[in-house]
């Protein structure tokens, strides 16, 4: 296995991520691609292959330089709250959303890592950014917009955009709907250096991501109900829940979440096993259908926002690409589990 990946998948991914790096992408897939890639980077290093690490490296320099190119706000005019990423793509500048300035607030930390110790110019830049997104969140997190939103004292989400007169209005590409949230919000920020401020956002959503999104009766884990997320290009939402549960996984975070979401990851890891086609292997999107109108229902009741009649249009005859994300989510839930279950 190890063979296969290291002389067929990592080339192969290589050359998927240049290819598009030279077609160009929204900025939050430059996001995405760039984190993947120093992930990438770190297993290569752990066996010796640094050749291809740094290549991987170079894709993930690529993909920030093209998302602050194509998707950054540098002027100080945008109100109430300047700079910030757009999820742009080409001469479109795009909506400033979570998860657009979320993975380059993350790539530019990561990429601050990699040179803190080899080159303080470039470091410098990374962490220049990482200050400028870090001062665009909480400007929001702390305006009267309640871009984080809580229900309760300590319970509460990031909404999927800010919302507020005059700059950032934009409720198209893609259309967006009160209260609208998804799964892919990354709870990991790291205490011991945003201190304060940020240990008290970091337990407003993760006691609002335990309460909310693992608040069925079996315990696992959905994404919150709103059309926009299952309508509006449903294969950018379904894999959020993935994304999340790798988060709440990692050895980094578990010593500031405890135990708090040992149940839902190991019941989400059952259902999505217990999802699959046993004849093609193939991973389903609905986990555990019969609790997801309740689901539905009891989100929309506590957040005060949400569709109750929701559910993704994939089955086992999806195709391409839907099937190859619906596996690979799969795989996140099944991978998250291990350290849980070991």
């Amino acid at each position: 296995m190890e063979t296969f990946l290291r002389q067929t998948m990592i080339p192969a991914n290589q050359a998927y991520f240049n290819s598009y790096l030279s077609r160009g992408m929204w900025a939050d897939d430059y996001g995405w691609c760039g984190i993947a890639s120093l992930t990438a980077r770190d297993y290569l290093l752990s066996v010796g292959d640094a050749g291809s690490a740094a290549a991987y490296l170079a894709i993930a320099e690529d993909c920030w330089k093209k998302m602050v190119t194509e998707g950054y706000d540098p002027s100080d005019t945008a109100r109430p709250v300047p700079h910030g990423c757009g999820n742009g793509s080409g001469t479109d500048p795009g909506t400033k959303n979570t998860v657009t300035n979320a993975n380059l607030f993350v790539l530019s930390l990561r990429l601050y890592d990699v040179f803190s110790s080899t080159d303080e110019q470039v470091a410098d830049a990374y962490l220049e950014m990482c200050y400028r997104q870090f001062v665009w969140f909480s400007s929001w997190f702390e305006s009267e917009h309640r871009y984080m939103r809580t229900v309760a004292v300590r319970c509460g989400l990031v909404q999927e955009r800010p919302i507020a007169k005059p700059s950032y209005e934009k409720k198209d590409r893609p259309t967006w709907e009160p209260g609208w949230v998804w799964t892919g919000v990354d709870p990991s920020f790291d205490p011991d250096v945003f201190q304060n401020d940020v240990v008290a956002w970091i337990v407003t959503i993760v006691t609002g991501t335990r309460s909310l999104l693992f608040g069925a009766a079996d315990n696992v884990l959905r994404e919150p109900p709103f059309n926009s997320s299952f309508v509006d290009d449903p294969k950018d939402y379904v894999c959020g829940r993935g994304v999340l549960l790798r988060y709440l996984s990692e050895a980094a975070v578990r010593p500031y979440l405890g135990d708090q979401f040992s149940i839902g990851i190991a019941a989400t890891a059952k259902a999505v096993w217990n999802s699959r086609d046993t004849a093609t292997k193939q991973f389903g999107a609905d986990w555990n259908p019969a609790n997801d109108a309740a689901f539905n229902e009891q989100f929309a009741k506590a957040w005060r926002f949400g569709d109750t009649e929701v559910s993704w249009p994939y089955g086992p005859d999806s195709g391409a690409p839907e099937n190859g994300i619906l596996q690979a989510v799969g795989l996140d839930v099944l991978g998250a589990a291990i350290p849980i279950l070991a």
